[in-house]
């Protein structure tokens, strides 16, 4: 916004009359400096050049530079349009002046005091408005050229005097600006503060004169004179005036505020001396012009065509000058007595409107302003001469328009401010009202007038009290009549001041932009988010609280950051939302809609569901700081956006810990009472598909917590809604969340929304180990969500009423089972798992009819290469499903399940139990197959060799040789690098998982270990531990980390990270722990036991004694079940209570002769293993017979070797990454 404060002695001198000489002059001197620039185009040329100069060098010298997008569009806009200006001036079109003015007002609008591309706004500002000062000139509209010229010397008198017209910058400070008396023309100060008051008085002389030639310019021939909009760059061709020429002009002045003896003070009456010492000139004759003569002009429209207006502008003119002639020949004090009579009867409609806000207007003195005898009157034309007197008063605060900011007179102490506002903001609303009723040209130019000053003064003051009072005024007048929006949206308002004006902490800018409904893009471009933010999360709104406001700036900036959250692109959204998720704003946010206001509700509604999506901590704090019942009442609404508002709300809000989710549901059950549940009911039947499965999933949920016996239809009508849309494929959206509803409402969420009931379910399948654990996505073990109780107890609640209806819902999850659509039938097989575990305690017959129907279709989820998660729940099904009587049903498995349930009794005892059942009733000699099938492989050179892999929260985690980690997402046979990071100096060797706190620990050569833990899905390092020595190998037990040290050492830190050596007397080479247990294997060939409880020390391999060869150390050790495993020269294995007798192998596998075996692994039947002899290969090895069965190539030597999920991944030294499985 281009302008420049003013103080108050400066907001004082502005009320001075300058001396009419010296304006004429002003005026005289300006235009024909400008019409002499613009007929010389050689000087246009040089101007032109001169001001796009810093764009030029900007080009050359940051070419480079990448420029926010509005920067570069505001210097895009100056540059054509000061070039569109010289052609306009030069072929005279019409059009590219309008074009010119269009494109000037983006930099005009700007912050003087910033910068723009490294350029300074006050010269973009200064150009603009010298631009729009030569097509105000070309447009042949002389007031308005010295407006804009004064404008520009306002904002950047150095750059006038330097680069556009020095002369004329001379001309006007040395014969004008010195002339008005001390301090004026001192310094650019001095010249700004002159200008300034040039400005407001010629604005003043416009108002005044509206509709008629300048009192100011004496016309020496007959001319025709645009009208002028006093505060507008934009230029209306809808109508023109037709004026002649005047000879004897009154000196126009207006309404001193700041001495009493001449102040024209709104009160109920007003004194006959006052009216004596005022000069109600112009405005009143618009007003008192006789109706009588000219009441058909414009009775019954307000709206005056091109073709009516000129039909009648004579005559209308005539009027006037009558009247003026009349007015000049009477003494002033019979003018506010003898007025025609028309004027007061065109006044008549009014007089209730104006004795209501004089009445308001006492209330609001009352206290503050004594009421004297003398100035009490009654009459008819006292009242009606008030009403003019009002109006020019108005006019006058608005030409100048600091008075805005001020109070409205010297009863009011400095302090008032906020009463101030509220009064003048009422009384130009209702002066507004009363012009906007009346039909007829008049009014409508006042109204222009009002509306004119009003933008004028948004647009170009830097006071923050005016730019509040022009903000409020106009919200106000919306608010009043909701036209008017349009109205000025047509002149050109700006949602760049508004937005200038809202970050100056004027909240009623909110307001505006609201009620103007930009568009999503033009509000992102205002950048607002912030601003918002502070609104709603400041206590009071605003100074001056207009309570006529339909729309709060509160509310207006809830509705504007609904847009700003949901209408872009996830990543735009997920910007804006980043900046309203924190606890504080969130907890402000719940409290900004008004009682009973539902589009606030479902602004607010829509805005919680994204933070809740996005962070899904927020859902926390939305459940502790929201008010229930306000959102109860979204639902009982009549109102159907409204209904489906809140049920999206509840939806989403309900993905929370069970325990508190069913305090939630209590709350709802007893707010909403019966209500509730007939409006969902309706619900069910009555809205789209989407809706219908989120009221059928809150009813069942508020129906299972009392198990009312007189609502089992309402039970049966929302689980029909659910299997209806689950059997449906021909909608696979509602299908996937019919499948996902059923899938948790009888488990449970995380407090990130994350849902549990998988985790809760594989817990009690048996999954115990931390390594498989981990290779489950997205759950986080240490939540205490998985612990809770109440989950067991509203599962068996839920799961009773499904099963209820019996065969229809085994049907139903059967079809999903089959679903092509992997999400729908993942989460209808966790559905069939939790109902299992309350079908395993009831009647035998209904078992084995859900048996008979879904145990085909849960087999194929056992198979190796599906999900841990997907085949621990088809064991816990297949568990639960065939008991009792059903087990029967086990012989009838396939040969290729049976064997995958054999590889998964390593990490379930319920697949060990089903095989000794299965072997009980059909006893089967296995037939094991050793055909392995690639499925994955990835490369990522330039990082060296792979030297550790690891499983870490569903995600698989690779250490590289140069310090890099890199996280891979493995879907089916693909892998997706999804992080790369670089904390370690050197390379990694080792990983190993922490259970406390579920973290990854990395070990280095850079003789560091640094522990790492996953927040809202990013990995962060928590903690770094130092060492005197490089790290070979991790492995934790408890709280203890066991760290092998580059020279064989093995030290051990405890929960407080003090350190230890342990094995003192030995050399380390390897170790590997279990069940409270550390197995050490040594460079003797020895094995040592470390009971981690008590720090009992045992050997239970003792060294081989052979005279004829050097020992070799154990360069692996793996456990498998109760047995064993040491590898060197040769691989050994017993049990461990073997082990410990000093018994002999139980196994030995002897590789190639000379061979040492580096690495090892064992997976159910196989021991996969590299040597020294093939190092680029994995040799497989049948466990139980100790045969070789085949190899598998890595393409380069191999470096690192897991197995998880039957898979066996290896990691090569060029960075290649592969994985098999067997078949």
């Amino acid at each position: 916004m281009a302008s420049s404060s003013s103080s108050p002695s400066s907001s004082t001198h502005n009320h001075q009359p300058i001396n009419h000489n010296l304006l004429n002059l002003l005026l005289t001197s300006i235009n024909h400096h400008i019409n002499s620039l613009i007929s010389t185009p050689k000087s246009l040329k040089l101007l032109q050049t001169k001001c796009t100069s810093k764009l030029n060098t900007l080009t050359q010298h940051h070419s480079s530079i990448l420029f926010d997008f509005s920067e570069q569009s505001i210097l895009s806009n100056f540059y054509y349009g000061i070039h569109n200006v010289n052609d306009a001036i030069e072929s005279k079109c019409v059009e590219k002046i309008q074009e010119s003015v269009n494109m000037l007002q983006a930099p005009a609008s700007l912050n003087e005091n910033g910068l723009t591309a490294g350029i300074s706004n006050g010269f973009l500002v200064c150009c603009s408005y010298f631009y729009l000062c030569l097509v105000s000139k070309v447009q042949g509209d002389d007031m308005q050229v010295a407006v804009h010229f004064l404008q520009a010397l306002v904002v950047a008198p150095w750059v006038v005097r330097c680069d556009l017209v020095p002369e004329l910058y001379r001309i006007v400070v040395e014969s004008c600006i010195v002339p008005l008396g001390d301090g004026f023309g001192d310094g650019f100060e001095g010249v700004r503060r002159g200008a300034m008051r040039y400005k407001a008085w010629l604005m003043y002389h416009q108002v005044m004169c509206y509709g008629q030639s300048p009192l100011l310019i004496k016309h020496t021939s007959h001319e025709n004179i645009r009208n002028t909009k006093a505060c507008s760059t934009s230029y209306s061709n809808s109508y023109h005036q037709y004026h002649h020429h005047h000879q004897n002009f009154v000196k126009v002045q207006p309404i001193d505020l700041q001495h009493n003896t001449n102040a024209a003070i709104v009160q109920s009456s007003v004194s006959k001396n006052v009216y004596e010492t005022s000069s109600v000139k112009r405005l009143q004759d618009l007003l008192i012009e006789e109706q009588s003569d000219s009441h058909s002009l414009y009775s019954g429209t307000t709206d005056i065509g091109d073709e009516d207006f000129e039909e009648y502008a004579d005559e209308f003119d005539k009027s006037l000058r009558t009247l003026h002639i009349v007015a000049e020949q009477q003494p002033e004090a019979a003018i506010s007595t003898s007025k025609s009579s028309e004027f007061w009867n065109c006044l008549d409609d009014e007089k209730s409107i104006w004795e209501n806000f004089q009445i308001s207007k006492m209330e609001y003195a009352k206290g503050s302003l004594s009421m004297s005898d003398e100035i009490l009157f009654s009459g008819e034309n006292s009242y009606r001469v008030e009403q003019a007197e009002i109006v020019e008063k108005i006019i006058s605060k608005l030409c100048f328009s600091e008075n805005l900011g001020r109070p409205a007179n010297d009863y009011l102490d400095d302090d008032d401010d906020d009463e101030y506002d509220d009064s003048t903001t009422a009384e130009i609303t209702t002066v507004y009202e009363m012009l906007a009723n009346k039909p007829g040209l008049k009014y409508s130019l006042l109204k222009d007038v009002i509306l004119d000053q009003l933008l004028m003064a948004l647009s170009t003051s830097k006071e923050q009290g005016v730019t509040r009072a022009s903000v409020s005024i106009l919200a106000s007048l919306v608010s009043s009549n909701r036209s008017v929006i349009n109205e000025v949206k047509k002149k050109g308002l700006s949602l760049h001041d508004l937005a200038n004006a809202l970050k100056k902490d004027v909240y009623e800018a909110a307001v505006l932009i609201y009620l103007i409904n930009p568009s999503p893009n033009e509000i992102k471009s205002l950048e607002l988010m912030p601003t918002l933010v502070k609104i709603i999360c400041s206590s009071s709104c605003f100074k001056s609280s207009l309570k006529s406001l339909f729309v709060t700036p509160h509310s207006a900036s809830l509705m504007i950051i609904q847009v700003l959250v949901t209408a872009f692109d996830y990543s735009t959204n997920t910007t804006h939302l980043a900046a309203i998720t924190s606890p504080k704003v969130i907890s402000c946010l719940v409290n900004v809609p008004r009682n009973g206001n539902l589009e606030e509700l479902i602004s607010l509604a829509a805005i919680l569901v994204k933070c809740m999506r996005f962070d899904g901590q927020c859902r926390y704090h939305i459940s502790q700081f929201t008010p229930i019942s306000p959102f109860i009442s979204l639902i009982l609404s009549n109102h159907k956006d409204a209904i489906l508002a809140g049920l999206e709300f509840y939806h989403e809000l309900l993905r929370m810990p069970r325990s508190s989710s069913i305090s939630l549901l209590q709350q709802l059950r007893e707010k909403g009472g019966i209500d509730i549940m007939c409006v969902l009911s309706l619900a069910i039947q009555q809205t789209q598909q989407e809706y219908k499965l989120l009221a059928g999933s809150l009813l069942l949920q508020l129906d299972v917590l009392e198990e009312p016996a007189d609502t089992v239809l309402n039970r049966e009508v929302a689980i029909e809604t659910l299997l209806e849309s689950l059997i449906c494929e021909e909608n696979s959206d509602s299908q996937q969340l019919a499948a996902f509803i059923l899938s948790n409402i009888g488990g449970t969420y995380a407090w990130t929304g994350e849902p549990y009931t998988i985790a809760w379910l594989v817990k009690k399948a048996g999954l115990n180990s931390m390594l498989h654990k981990n290779i489950i996505k997205n759950i986080d073990w240490s939540d205490d969500t998985l612990q809770e109780h109440g989950t067991e107890v509203w599962s068996r609640k839920v799961a009773r009423h499904l099963i209820k209806l019996g065969d229809p819902v085994f049907y139903a999850l059967k079809k999903g089972l089959k679903s092509k659509n992997k999400r729908t039938s993942r989460d209808c097989l966790t559905t069939v798992a939790w109902i299992g575990c309350e079908i395993v305690k009831g009647p035998d017959d209904l078992r084995c009819s859900a048996c008979d129907i879904l145990l085909n279709a849960i087999e194929q989820y056992v198979h190796p290469g599906i999900e841990l998660e997907e085949r621990l729940l088809a064991c816990l099904c297949i568990y639960n499903y065939t008991f009792g009587r059903g087990m029967q049903k086990l012989t009838q498995l396939s040969d290729g399940v049976r064997e995958s349930l054999r590889r998964l009794s390593s990490i379930t005892w319920m697949a060990e139990e089903l095989l000794k059942v299965a072997d009980y009733y059909m006893p089967n000699k296995w037939r094991i197959s050793c055909v392995h099938t690639q499925i994955l492989e990835a490369n990522y050179n330039g990082n060296g060799a792979v030297n550790s892999l690891i499983f870490y929260r569903g995600h698989l985690f690779s250490g590289y040789s140069n310090g890099s980690i890199k996280v891979w997402d493995i879907k089916g046979q693909t892998m997706t690098l999804i992080a790369d990071i670089k904390e370690h100096k050197k390379a990694i060797t080792c990983f190993a998982l922490l259970e406390p706190g579920n973290c990854l620990l990395s070990g280095s050569a850079d003789k560091t270990i640094r522990i790492w833990q996953m927040f809202e899905k990013k990995i962060h390092c928590i903690e770094v531990i130092t060492t005197k020595d490089s790290i070979r190998s991790l492995e934790t037990c408890g709280e203890m980390i066991f760290a092998l040290t580059h020279s064989h050492k093995l030290k051990v830190f405890d929960s407080c990270r003090k350190v230890k050596d342990v094995i003192k007397n030995k050399h380390v080479k390897c170790i590997r722990s279990s069940q409270g247990k550390v197995y050490i294997g040594c460079m003797d060939s020895s094995i040592q036991e470390l009971v981690v409880g008590n720090n009992r020390q045992q050997e239970i391999k003792a060294p081989s004694k052979s005279w004829r060869m050097q020992n070799k150390p154990i360069n692996s050790i793996s456990l498998y079940k109760d047995w064993l495993y040491s590898a060197s020269t040769c691989i050994v294995g017993s049990r461990i209570k073997d082990w410990r007798r000093q018994s002999k192998a139980l196994v030995s596998i002897t590789p190639e002769k000379g061979a040492n075996v580096l690495a090892m692994s064992i997976v159910e039947d196989f021991i996969y293993l590299y040597t020294t002899s093939s190092s680029s290969h994995l040799e497989i090895w049948l466990r139980g017979t100790q045969h070789k069965v085949g190899r598998l190539s890595a393409g380069n030597k191999i470096t690192s070797m897991l197995t998880a999920n039957d898979m066996i991944i290896c990691g090569t030294e060029s960075g290649l990454i592969k994985g098999w499985i067997p078949l």
